[in-house]
């Protein structure tokens, strides 16, 4: 799985019946995406490579989104990143890592009550 920052997207026809996207990664460079990309420039995706050979990768989800936070939610998010902090101080999360854990984190925390 890798991780990176969108820089550029742009539509590029069709193949087999699906939508074609070129997509150019800050750290990773261009791949082409079969599908809805549903990211948008300036947020960080995961994402597998298919075919190096072909630069074809497959989206498995958006890590970051720009957002601005009420002080509820500011708050979840800070709960959220400490808990992800105090894995990696017991070594039990990679510090590249953190991000992702405190999206998680924020997403449970935030969930709706059943």
């Amino acid at each position: 799985m890798i991780k990176d920052k969108v820089i550029k997207i742009k539509e590029d026809g069709e193949y087999n019946g699906r939508p074609k996207w070129k997509v150019q990664t800050q750290k990773n460079g261009e791949y082409t995406f079969f599908t809805n990309f549903t990211a948008k420039e300036g947020e960080i995706i995961e994402f597998t490579v298919n075919n190096e050979k072909y630069k074809t990768a497959k989206l498995l989800s958006v890590v970051s989104n720009v957002y601005k936070y009420d002080t509820a939610q500011s708050i979840l998010r800070q709960v959220a990143f400490k808990g992800a902090i105090q894995l990696a101080e017991k070594d039990l999360l990679e510090v590249d890592d953190i991000e992702h854990y405190t999206n998680q984190f924020h997403k449970l925390l935030n969930a709706p009550v059943k």
